[in-house]
């Protein structure tokens, strides 16, 4: 039983974050919206929405009690929930955020990346102020056991030295015939990588953006030479994240059909001052993981590991220290990372806790995500 209000909730996708994913015995559960949904006792899901008649109907089958509809506008028309998650394709963040915003629910639940853009992003950022209506986004790291106990660690581990992120899938990292659905890793799975990356580096608040002019190319030309600069154009202006900017593009490799493979980015801040991004997007299987080194130990953590190492004095060399396992540290055997992110909902609508993963946070990752691609289209 719940001991606090009960809070209705409308599903919006009933694809595989939406509910599929739930059903995937190998997968730490709930795994969906749906399912964790239904597993809190704060939560009546009293409607589903897809344009997909099979999978709506599929959705229905395993949850009776909740009615369906065929359109986000028939569902706002009959149903006024207080939660309103949106869990379609990227390309229809957007559209979909902001009829669910006009609606004015109590808290709306945005799957990640927030938008296809950062100008996307924020339209959708302006009507949630103009309508008073808190976003949620969905970068369930920020929520996972593991994710908050490695951010912890950090305390122990000294100054910082280096922060290597690395993603591995079959997906392109950029294919230029996606813009329009998003639909290569950069974006789709990139944007956990970079938000996780912000999270370690973030104090107890969000990092924030900052405006600065648009690179715009000019071409200079003399004699049988022609060379392109990259200079700054004061007439249009670009946002771009506090933490993370001014990335350099230090590899990247091209397939035969022009779509890109592999990219390797570095930063450096006051923070840490060799941070190493990696995405590769031919690899033969699917890899997520963050190695974090301190002057006085290292984290290593991807998808079902957690690792510690602290300093001690060496066993090989004498006088010297080494790094070695710290096995003090409790390693959680569940991240709950879709539970925490639900109770995080009802934490938040019931005043006790903030969101842990905020509009403004996913507008963050998304502006490093777009300065890492312009810088990559000029390259191109």
């Amino acid at each position: 039983m719940c001991a606090w209000n009960i809070y209705s909730a409308a599903l919006v996708g009933c694809g595989r974050i939406g509910y599929s994913l739930g059903l995937d015995k190998r997968r730490e559960q709930p795994a969906s919206h749906t399912m964790a949904l239904n597993a809190n006792p704060c939560i009546s899901l009293i409607a589903g929405c897809d344009t997909n008649v099979a999978r709506l109907n599929e959705w229905k089958e395993a949850n009776k009690r909740s009615l369906t509809y065929s359109d986000s506008a028939n569902l706002y028309a009959r149903q006024t929930p207080d939660i309103i998650v949106i869990a379609v394709n990227e390309e229809f963040h957007l559209s979909e955020a902001l009829k669910a915003i006009k609606n004015k629910p109590k808290l709306v639940i945005l799957e990640k990346p927030v938008a296809l853009n950062l100008n996307e992003a924020l339209k959708i950022f302006e009507a949630s102020k103009e309508c008073n209506v808190p976003v949620l986004v969905n970068h369930e790291r920020r929520f996972a056991e593991d994710y908050k106990l490695a951010k912890k660690y950090m305390e122990k581990i000294g100054e910082l030295q280096s922060i290597r992120a690395e993603l591995n899938s079959s997906m392109c990292v950029y294919n230029p015939e996606e813009e329009k659905t998003g639909a290569y890793s950069l974006l789709h799975d990139g944007t956990h990588l970079v938000d996780i990356l912000l999270y370690f580096l973030e104090k107890e608040e969000a990092s924030s953006l900052k405006e600065v002019p648009a690179v715009t190319k000019k071409a200079l030309s003399g004699g049988l030479l022609r060379r392109v600069i990259q200079e700054p154009s004061e007439e249009e202006k670009t946002f771009v994240n506090e933490l993370l900017n001014s990335p350099l593009i230090t590899s990247f490799s091209k397939d035969e059909d022009g779509k890109v493979r592999n990219l390797s980015v570095h930063y450096s801040n006051s923070i840490c001052s060799d941070i190493t991004m990696c995405i590769n997007g031919k690899s033969k299987f699917f890899g997520f993981e963050i190695t974090i080194t301190g002057t006085l130990g290292r984290i290593c953590i991807g998808n079902g590991y957690l690792k510690f190492y602290k300093r001690e004095k060496s066993e090989l060399y004498s006088g010297f220290y080494s790094l070695a396992s710290d096995n003090s540290v409790h390693i959680p055997r569940k991240t709950l990372y879709f539970s925490n992110m639900v109770k995080n909902a009802i934490d938040f609508l019931e005043g006790r806790k903030p969101l842990v993963s905020s509009l403004q946070n996913g507008i963050n990752a998304l502006a490093v995500l777009e300065e890492i691609l312009c810088k990559l289209k000029q390259k191109l």
